[in-house]
């Protein structure tokens, strides 16, 4: 099969049961974080100091708040008075048991975030405008949130004993929207605490109620949560999430003493699971939409026990942490395009505060440059939907808008240990040809059957694609998971041999990765028999993709041995481009062309209407699978794909 424009071408996870079900990831023990800690606290009582920085918090966030361009803050402000005449919803039982009687959990999530965006607009106004005008509407906000019987999402609250059901408050868990939930109040709590108390005597105690009831004593009491890890098992962004969030409330509202040095040994014992368990070369296998929440909340942690540790406590010379900020940019195609395998968004933007943090902690003006990137291409926006993002991003807007705006664009770049790489035509630039594969095994977090899947985009936008994930239902992160067509391989840029497709499992792997990277060529090869089940009778099948710089093409090669001829096998390609088969070629919307051999090989296109709101938004409301199906009963297939780019 062949792409060109003027030239002939030839071409031949619920997340909780997905968690649980996985198994542990390779570990290392580490345990930077306890160790650390123990080490400058050995007798208890950390932190001595930490009254002064809650004040330094509040007074430091202030003051960069009142920095801010009076543009933003007027744009604020308007949101502020709109939030102040909402009327604010109810959250009915029958809505929150609406995920166990029809599989959705938006309707209860959406009006729930809702209820906490509001009351965030509200008080950025407050801190912009100083004068207690919304102090009372902040309170309406405040006691409904804080009278909520759960602050644990519907799909979340399954692993209570009685499952799919509204919240039994006696049986407390802490899940992504408790743990956000409690960061909120502590947040507000830490800003506004003697404004709150002029306008009620009882509003500061209900809140540190409600979050030693709903987080810290939980916290505390149980071990058996998955995502803290100390049952042995694999722990993902929800371990870095709830643990940055919930020390982060804990650091703003105790006091120095035993339950705060209880806990802070307990959320570093935990956040050093999912250390010990992050590959060597740090990257995210739940792709780079979900660094925020996993690499990106595990620098507010470390950055946050710095400073109210008044520096004691410093990870700056550990470069695994160090490569986890760099992923951000390694992952990064064209823009806000990234690479998207498994349940990642092929558009995605990481956040640009926790990236400038990596790039303070390790003194790397690269991380800086790309965090500016991130900021200055989104216009740099200053959102008050959530109040500690608020406050973080003002904390270093003024740095952000005095740091030079630059994307590194790798020339390549390679994860080994989770097999994934990517090269690009021309370093610094999205000029030209980009690829990105993957190996890995067919049991990561937010796993699709995907082994050997790559992407192809020319001048920086999509030609082959990874679909990625859509709205997340109870199927999503169920025993029926695969039955989603987007997770499984024949919607993958992967081959269904003998008819069959790959299965989900840690045995189903990619073997022989192997990757080179020269100034003219890039490579990458693996042997990806194995991610198939014994139905595909597949002996060996080894793919290679290469980017030959010099030849401005990439070319992808699959050798296969079958045991047995069953049925056709197929080459599945995704595009979000319009298709036309024509005298053995393919013809793209864009004007590039595929040539395949057509006495190997039978050409059809398949359209997929797209429904879901989340693919659409990424694809449209199609997109095109085009399917080379082998003409021949032969147990050897040898074919060769180019992919090139033409030249203007």
């Amino acid at each position: 099969m062949k792409i060109s424009r003027n030239k002939s071408i030839w071409l031949l996870t619920s997340v909780i049961l997905l968690s649980l079900n996985a198994a542990a990831q390779n570990t290392v023990k580490r345990d930077w974080l306890a160790t650390a800690y123990n080490k400058v606290y050995p007798a208890g009582s950390a932190f001595p100091n930490l009254q002064p920085w809650q004040n330094d918090q509040r007074v430091n966030s202030l003051k960069a708040i009142q920095d801010l361009p009076d543009s933003t803050k007027q744009k604020l402000l308007k949101q502020a008075e709109k939030a102040f005449n909402y009327n604010w919803p109810s959250l009915p039982a029958s809505l929150y048991l609406d995920y166990r009687l029809t599989g959705t959990r938006v309707n209860y999530e959406n009006l729930q975030g809702e209820r906490r965006k509001v009351l965030a607009h509200l008080v950025a106004g407050e801190l912009i405008e100083n004068k207690g005008k919304y102090i009372p509407q902040i309170v309406n906000g405040l006691w409904l949130i804080l009278e909520e019987s759960s602050w644990v999402a519907p799909a979340h609250i399954v692993v209570q004993k009685e499952g799919a059901d509204l919240a039994n408050i006696e049986n407390p868990y802490i899940d992504l929207n408790a743990s956000r939930t409690g960061l909120t109040v502590a947040t507000i709590y830490n800003m506004l605490a003697p404004k709150l108390a002029d306008y009620s005597k009882v509003i500061n105690g209900r809140i540190l109620y409600e979050l030693n009831r709903r987080i810290f004593d939980p916290y505390l009491k149980f071990d058996h949560f998955w995502w803290m890890g100390f049952k042995g098992n694999a722990v993902n962004n929800w371990n870095t999430y709830i643990n940055a969030n919930s020390l982060q409330a804990a650091l703003l509202v105790l006091e120095p003493g035993k339950q705060l040095d209880a806990l802070t040994a307990k959320f570093l014992k935990s956040t050093d699971n999912f250390i010990n368990q992050y590959p060597e070369d740090g990257g995210c296998d739940e792709g780079p939409s979900y660094w925020d929440m996993a690499g990106g909340r595990l620098i507010r942690l470390i950055t946050i026990l710095n400073q109210a540790s008044e520096n004691k406590l410093n990870w700056s010379d550990k470069e695994l942490l160090h490569k986890i900020g760099s992923y951000t940019y390694n992952m990064q195609i064209a823009d806000k395009y990234v690479v998207n395998f498994a349940d990642a968004f092929s558009k995605y933007g990481q956040n640009p505060e926790s990236v400038y943090q990596y790039g303070v902690m390790f003194k790397d003006e690269k991380l800086k440059n790309y965090a500016s990137f991130l900021f200055n291409s989104g216009n740099r926006q200053v959102s008050a939907d959530d109040v500690s993002d608020f406050l973080a991003i003002s904390n270093v807007y003024q740095a952000l808008k005095l740091t030079p705006a630059k994307a590194p664009y790798p020339l390549y770049a390679i994860l080994p240990d989770l097999q994934v790489f990517n090269a690009r035509q021309k370093a610094g630039s999205t000029q030209g040809l980009f690829f990105a594969a993957k190996g890995g095994t067919n049991a990561e977090s937010h796993n699709h059957n995907d082994i050997g899947n790559f992407i192809v985009y020319s001048e920086g936008k999509p030609v082959l694609i990874d679909v990625g994930v859509g709205v997340y239902t109870s199927k999503t992160f169920s025993s029926k998971r695969y039955e989603l067509w987007n997770v499984q391989s024949q919607w993958h840029n992967c081959p269904s041999i003998n008819g069959v497709q790959q299965h989900d499992g840690k045995q189903y792997a990619a073997t022989d990765f192997k990757y080179n990277n020269t100034n003219n060529l890039a490579t990458v090869s693996m042997n990806i028999a194995n991610a198939y089940p014994a139905a595909a009778a597949v002996e060996k099948w080894n793919r290679t993709i290469s980017l030959n710089r010099a030849k401005n093409e990439i070319s992808l090669v699959d050798q296969a041995v079958l045991k047995e001829y069953k049925a056709p096998t197929e080459l599945n390609f995704l595009t979000p481009l319009t298709v036309e088969i024509k005298k053995g070629k393919l013809i793209l919307e864009t004007g590039l062309t595929i040539a395949f051999d057509e006495k190997k090989f039978e050409a059809k296109i398949d359209e997929q209407q797209i429904d879901d709101n989340r693919l659409a938004a990424a694809w449209g409301s199609k997109i095109y699978r085009i399917r080379l199906i082998t003409r021949l009963k032969e147990q050897l297939l040898d074919s060769r794909i180019l992919i090139i780019q033409a030249n203007n």
